[in-house]
């Protein structure tokens, strides 16, 4: 019945059936992005490049666009078997999966999304309990660009700018706002745009592609540079039982691209970022850098927090203040 069903799902997404069926491993991915997306469009080049060189003994045929999986449930419904391969978030989880989940926000104050990923790679190598607490093989990772202030009626230059102000935000960006005189609020990023444009919200923290993916370009007049790091997190991972129905050698293969995954996940990542920072500029938006004490002061307001969630995890078993400091020296170097 699978292969019947795959067989069909093959047809319908353009793959000939005799393609599917001549290939070794007939497997489905899923991702709640389109390849119009920058992780959609990684994605395909990645599953071009496992087909390619397994020399067609792997098919996969993809559903795109939550077709099968959502982003909040990915890694439950994966271990379930919706698909042989997803992607997966276990950051947007509402329990669980604590060390990946947790984590991705002791990264604060951090700019550089290559060293924020090459810090959580080391930090996967060295610690086995990402790995195991997920209960999938992971093959792939993301790191979130740094999204900054977008504000209506004037740059942020001090902190004391923040003072009255009516911010969307990330519930992990709420505590430190307040420290500071301003108020998070949490809601849809589908209800940012009118509340913008109405006066009801002074800005949104959001990436530079923003400005032009979700059109805040037309409603926000500029976009203040102070650093909101999103950390890195397991991005594709494959079923176990798929997993390990596979022979060593196509698990090579797998492995043997994550890194690829990984870096191509990033390069269009900052390509879309790039792509919005210039449709901003042309819109008129005014770009400013905030200097670095202020971004250093901003970022103490999360370390507070930050070092509950590690006692929080070292109570579980968990090596929650050893890697929170690990992340930190790195931050100093």
């Amino acid at each position: 019945m699978k292969h019947v069903m795959m067989t069909v799902a093959a047809i319908a997404f353009g793959v000939s059936a005799t393609a599917a069926v001549a290939a070794d491993f007939n497997l489905t991915y899923a991702s709640p992005y389109t390849t119009a997306h920058p992780y959609g469009q990684a994605d395909a080049e990645w599953i071009a490049r496992i087909e390619e060189q397994s020399d067609g003994r792997v098919a996969i045929t993809p559903y795109w666009g939550r077709a099968l999986i959502t982003s909040r449930e990915g890694v439950d419904e994966l271990a379930a078997g919706i698909a042989d391969v997803s992607y997966i978030a276990p950051i947007y989880a509402r329990s669980g999966y604590d060390m990946n989940r947790l984590v991705p926000g002791m990264f604060y104050g951090y700019i550089d999304p290559q060293k924020v990923l090459g810090v959580y790679m080391d930090l996967v190598e060295d610690y086995p309990v990402f790995q195991q607490e997920l209960g999938v093989h992971v093959v792939g990772y993301n790191v979130g660009t740094p999204m900054h202030l977008l504000l209506r009626n004037a740059p942020l230059e001090t902190l004391d700018d923040l003072k009255g102000l009516r911010i969307r935000s990330a519930v992990d960006f709420i505590g430190p706002l307040a420290a500071f005189g301003a108020e998070g609020v949490t809601m849809p990023m589908t209800e940012t745009y009118p509340s913008l444009e109405k006066g009801v919200l002074d800005g949104v923290i959001a990436p530079y592609e923003a400005l032009k993916s979700l059109s805040f370009a037309e409603v926000v007049s500029y976009y203040s540079e102070l650093p909101h790091s999103r950390g890195a997190y397991p991005s594709r991972a494959v079923n176990m039982d798929t997993w390990e129905s596979l022979p060593e050698d196509i698990q090579a293969i797998f492995d043997a691209n994550t890194d690829w995954l990984s870096q191509r996940t990033l390069e269009l990542s900052m390509e879309a970022e790039a792509e919005g920072r210039a449709y901003g500029a042309e819109e008129g938006v005014e770009f400013n850098s905030v200097a670095p004490e202020v971004v250093a002061e901003y970022s103490q307001a999360f370390a507070p927090a930050l070092a509950e969630v590690a006692e929080e995890l070292d109570a579980m078993g968990k090596p929650g203040t050893e890697v929170l400091e690990r992340i930190r020296a790195a931050h100093e170097e």
